[in-house]
């Protein structure tokens, strides 16, 4: 007799780092509930971060929070989730306007309460899956799969480049979410997401330095899509030889397998960060006014490295506080604990 699957509804709608934020509580409920099959309630951009995450993870629903497109959504999605006759629905969202939709389902839900201070929410979303199921398990970071093409597909980017297999690589990330866009939907927050690209460029010329003195091949890349080059030319200009630039057609697949290819990633908090960690990439994270123990990198500690600007004694520069200096010896502190 075969044992009929439960259906699991598991909902995070935002983007790529948030999605990769839910990977372990994801995991968690596919080892701890072997049976059942988990559907996903998320954007158009978790959906693109967790294709083909694993067999198990069956179905995608998509769900945009911009007016009026949500309130259209909602009705055929509450009668689409009353059809499919879900066992339970994980809430991963702190808003209560999910919880109180989402009572109109019928299914039984487990939801995150607002937000504690000073609680990762990695954990949060662990503690709320794992109270919920029969037995403790193990810890768990976040996760993600990096398929045998797409690491076809970096290598190959790389070489293109003058890039050879035995170079160490370092990967500056110098946008974030909304950068590139002309009216930013809260000016205030640049100064705390961005790191100036002056910033970024001496830690180049950093780094090629310090790779010369130590007679090791170290090559520094930035990774952008075709559209944010003129962002970054800038960036390129400044560094004087010491950056490669990789510009390729969007291609997640590959663009994962060149963050695992990476010896360390330099980020502000952003997805990359959260995706670069999901797949083993050691992680200079570079912090403002956001806490890392409410969203940093969520993996062994051994495998990053926070600097903040409240550490500094410019706190209100925001992230223009954290000296390129003060990266650098962060990045060649992981490189070197690698050996």
């Amino acid at each position: 007799m075969t044992r009929h699957k439960s259906k699991i509804l598991v909902v995070r709608v935002g983007r790529a780092g948030d999605l990769v934020m839910i990977t372990p509580a994801v995991n968690a409920l596919l080892a701890g509930m072997p049976h059942a099959e988990l559907h996903l309630l998320t954007s158009a951009e978790g959906a693109r971060v967790m294709r083909d995450y694993h067999p198990r993870l069956t179905r995608t629903w998509i769900y945009s929070r911009r007016f009026p497109r949500s309130l259209l959504l909602k009705p055929a999605l509450t009668r689409a989730f009353v059809r499919e006759g879900y066992e339970r629905i994980f809430v991963l969202e702190s808003k209560p306007t999910y919880r109180k939709w989402l009572k109109e389902t019928g299914a039984p839900l487990h939801a995150l309460d607002p937000a504690p201070q000073g609680r990762h929410y990695c954990d949060r979303c662990l503690d709320l899956v794992t109270t919920s199921l029969a037995q403790p398990l193990p810890q768990g970071w976040v996760h993600l799969p990096v398929t045998a093409s797409g690491r076809d597909r970096a290598r190959q980017l790389l070489r293109d480049h003058g890039v050879n297999d035995g170079d160490l690589l370092v990967g500056l990330h110098p946008t974030f979410s909304g950068s590139g866009l002309p009216f930013f939907r809260n000016r205030g927050e640049v100064g705390h997401r961005h790191w100036p690209s002056g910033h970024f460029a001496r830690l180049a010329r950093l780094l090629r330095d310090g790779a010369r003195e130590q007679g090791r091949p170290l090559v520094v890349v930035v990774d952008a899509l075709p559209q944010e080059q003129k962002f970054i030319q800038p960036l390129i200009d400044d560094a004087a030889g010491a950056v490669t630039l990789l510009c390729a057609p969007p291609d997640f697949q590959r663009y994962k397998a060149l963050l695992e290819a990476l010896d360390v990633l330099v980020t502000p908090n952003t997805g990359p960060m959260h995706i670069a960690a999901a797949v083993g990439t050691p992680v200079v994270a570079l912090f403002s006014r956001w806490s890392a123990a409410d969203c940093g990198p969520y993996t062994d500690s051994k495998r990053y490295r926070v600097l903040r600007a409240e550490d500094t004694d410019r706190p209100a520069d925001g992230l223009a506080a954290v000296t390129p200096d003060l990266a650098a010896a962060a990045v060649w502190d992981l490189l070197d604990s690698a050996k």
